[in-house]
């Protein structure tokens, strides 16, 4: 579901007694703007600059400790080389499902601050919907105002207009 947009005529119709969102607002809107999109941008590259440095640690760490794996069998390393092989193999497998993790930590962190950063956007463009209604609302007010000012309708009259807008019909209907 899109967006409610004032029709034109009701824009021209409240232009008289619309001040707008002065230039504060203006510039206040434009920078939330600005910061959604530096949102999005910064966490896009984040997560692969992480998991790299990450994998350069893990891949340094395997290959030291499988280089450990062949030294403490030393000259017996020949004979056991099926066992130096299940060794190095189950700790690249470790490695292995330690990078998953991390990969899957990583992400998750990244889109809690994610979305952390955009619900803190998103409450401050609330706020500017808000003051634009507001300034909408008062516009029409003002309007509606001068409309009955210049009309020389009677004061009471507004009052007996509106009182009998939301009466029910008291007319027959036919049958």
């Amino acid at each position: 579901m899109g967006v409610q947009q004032a029709q034109p005529g009701t824009n021209e119709a409240i232009a008289p007694g619309y001040v707008g969102p002065g230039q504060a607002g203006t510039n206040y809107a434009a920078m939330l703007g600005k910061e959604y999109g530096q949102i999005e941008s910064a966490t896009t590259g984040r997560f692969p600059d992480m998991f790299a440095k990450y994998m350069d640690v893990a891949n340094r760490e395997t290959q030291r400790q499988s280089s450990k794996i062949g030294e403490q069998l030393g000259s017996r390393g020949a004979l056991y080389s099926g066992a130096n092989l299940k060794q190095q193999s189950d700790l690249r497998q470790t490695m292995m499902q330690d990078v998953a993790a991390k990969g899957a930590e990583f992400q998750t962190q990244l889109e809690d601050q994610r979305q952390k950063a955009l619900g803190q956007v998103f409450q401050g463009q609330a706020g500017v919907a808000q003051a634009e209604m507001g300034g909408r609302e008062a516009a029409m007010a003002r309007v509606f105002a001068d409309f009955m000012r210049r009309s020389d309708v009677p004061p009471w009259a507004n009052v007996i207009a509106q009182t009998g807008a939301t009466r029910p019909s008291g007319g027959n209907v036919a049958m």
